[in-house]
């Protein structure tokens, strides 16, 4: 797997939701460099509870973020949102049960967060505000 870091084409535009997909990804990183070289699998769990911890508060902001300026796939994503903690659950709990979690499920769930939701969904999100920002700012004065 390719090394996983932060892309400026990954910004929505607002700094503290910026920031916080920043640290999503360095703890992403953080994984998946702790399965690849095998560490004890406390230190992996203590990872997945900090990336769960901040999965949970980043998406919090997120979605309020989007009802807040009036997105019309809120709940789409925030269904995403859901299922990407649910399979932070399910690794998790893999951890508690077997002691390990396989690279190669990091790997996927590790798309599934940062392909698919960042890159696709989140940037989506991108698209809405700036095309309304132009609207606005195109919009006759009252």
């Amino acid at each position: 797997m390719a090394k996983i870091e932060w892309n400026a084409s990954f910004s929505l535009g607002v700094k503290s939701l910026d920031s916080q997909q920043r640290r999503l990804i360095e703890l992403a990183a953080g994984i998946i460099q702790s399965v690849k070289s095998k560490q004890d699998y406390r230190l992996v769990s203590a990872l997945f509870s900090k990336l769960r911890q901040h999965t949970v508060y980043h998406f919090n902001d997120e979605e309020e973020f989007m009802r807040s300026m009036g997105y019309p796939e809120v709940k789409a994503h925030a269904k995403e949102h859901d299922d990407i903690k649910s399979m932070l659950r399910q690794h998790q709990e893999q951890l508690f049960w077997e002691g390990r979690v396989r690279e190669k499920d990091i790997r996927e769930f590790l798309k599934k967060l940062l392909v698919e939701h960042v890159v696709y969904s989140d940037l989506s999100v991108k698209r809405f505000l700036s095309a309304n920002t132009l609207q606005k700012d195109k919009a006759p004065a009252a």
